[in-house]
């Protein structure tokens, strides 16, 4: 299967103009291969359970979560091959091949999100627009959508670290669309589990679990750049251009003055859970952040019955253990994709793993 030259593509986007350096709560690229090589033998035991290899996206889907949080878990999958200390290259290409797959089925016109995140068809659509309860836009309440996102996405950093936030966030678009006898750039934003009970006890989570923002803009061209929680405004004014809106919370479509009291209500359990993060020693941390990775896919191991939480073998890997050093050069500002392959482990992975030259 060749997907690697549109992954890199896609995930340049990422990082282009930015500098690499440690992510929080801890440097997840130096951590990951001190484990790693045990979680994805885990992860093919779960896949050939449940003959996942004979299956379409749309048979797994509801087992999978969403596409931004794929690609991560091969953006992470990949440099770490480089630290790994027990490779087997059949076990890491069977799963990366795995989750490339399902993003070629899942958005067939963007799967590595180059310059969307189209997951819908245009049917979908379609329908999606008919359904909604859409109120009409202003700026006042375009600011309040804006500050809606960043208390959500805010509290999904806590939730889930720097790189499971997609496991709580995504963004699916921009798609083109008519309504009402008027076109529109179109973007959902979800946040499908604002509520994770496996993760973090009832006083750090909020009454809202699954939270859809609906947008219709006029004048406003939306790019999303590898995942949905870096969707930027390439040219116009989103406050000026938001002309519909819905916010769905639970399946209740919420008012204006709803909105405000579940902005005050993420903002306050985003300051919760930072406490409590700020609060864990190293050893806590290591065992948070890897509970956190595992997470990424629990619903696919417990319909193949396997517990999904690290496994003893898992933990002692870390226990006590220093994070790694070397595995990614850090500091370095990425501006060539091909200097970016070079560093971020993609040509040796495409090399070593999948046999392209």
């Amino acid at each position: 299967m060749s997907w690697i030259d549109g992954f890199a593509e896609g995930c340049f986007r990422l990082y282009a103009g930015n500098v690499m350096s440690a992510f929080q709560p801890l440097d997840f690229f130096h951590f990951y291969p001190l484990y790693y090589d045990l979680w994805l033998s885990r992860i093919v035991e779960v896949m050939d359970k449940l003959s996942v290899e004979d299956k379409h996206y749309q048979e797994l889907k509801d087992l999978l979560p969403p596409p931004s949080n794929l690609r991560a878990i091969i953006q992470k999958l990949i440099p770490t091959y480089k630290g790994l200390g027990h490779k087997n290259t059949d076990e890491i290409r069977k799963v990366a091949d795995f989750i490339a797959r399902m993003l070629l089925e899942s958005c067939p016109d963007d799967p590595f999100a180059v310059h969307s995140n189209p997951l819908h068809t245009q049917d979908e659509v379609k329908q999606i627009v008919s359904s909604v309860n859409w109120q009409s836009g202003d700026p006042q309440i375009a600011r309040n959508i804006g500050r809606l996102i960043t208390a959500a996405g805010s509290l999904v950093h806590g939730l889930y670290n720097d790189i499971v936030t997609d496991m709580g966030w995504d963004t699916y678009g921009p798609y083109s669309v008519e309504w009402e006898g008027q076109n529109y750039s179109f973007l959902i934003r979800d946040f499908p589990n604002l509520a994770p009970a496996e993760l973090w006890s009832t006083q750090h989570l909020p009454s809202v679990k699954d939270l859809k923002i609906y947008a219709l803009y006029q004048g406003v061209d939306w790019e999303i750049a590898f995942v949905g929680c870096h969707t930027i405004a390439k040219s116009g004014q989103p406050v000026q251009g938001l002309k519909k809106f819905s916010v769905i919370a639970d399946g209740k479509t919420l008012a204006p003055e709803e909105i405000v009291n579940l902005i005050n209500e993420l903002s306050g359990k985003a300051e919760s859970i930072y406490k409590k993060i700020r609060s864990l020693d190293f050893e806590e941390l290591k065992k948070l952040v890897m509970l956190q990775e595992c997470y990424q896919l629990h619903k696919l191991f417990t319909a193949a019955g396997i517990e999904w939480r690290p496994t003893p073998e898992m933990t002692a890997r870390v226990e006590n253990k220093p994070l790694m050093t070397g595995v990614i050069t850090m500091g370095k500002l990425m501006t060539d994709l091909n200097e970016y392959r070079e560093l971020f482990g993609i040509n040796l992975f495409a090399r070593e793993v999948l046999g392209k030259a």
